[in-house]
């Protein structure tokens, strides 16, 4: 009897445990969307970049391009995304983010913007 309780409850904890992760992805707009389809894809993304291209928040060719780098990271997308209404912002952001890669974390905490 004890056997086919610990049985029912495994099986009953793994149903659970499927049953939580289907939800998370079905939910989770970032996780049950790929890099191609919903808010944050790299589509969405790309526009926004363009915005802030054509935006009088000049960003030279050297960020612009790396922000395409930065996009394919989803935590990168969901900043991108949240910050499309403001291109100033997201312009220091991707500058940053840019010198931080190419000259050191030291160099990006010494600009003045």
């Amino acid at each position: 009897m004890d056997n086919n309780t610990e049985g029912s409850m495994s099986e009953s904890h793994v149903e659970k445990e499927k049953k939580t992760a289907q939800y998370v992805v079905e939910n989770d707009d970032i996780a049950a969307t790929s890099y191609a389809q919903g808010q944050y894809s790299i589509s969405n993304c790309i526009d926004v970049l363009k915005i802030l291209k054509d935006s009088k928040n000049y960003i030279p060719d050297e960020d612009f391009c790396y922000a395409f780098e930065l996009i394919k990271d989803s935590k990168n997308r969901i900043i991108v995304i949240s910050l499309k209404d403001r291109v100033d912002i997201l312009t220091i952001w991707i500058k940053n983010m840019y010198i931080k890669k190419n000259y050191g974390a030291w160099y990006v905490g010494g600009l003045r913007h």
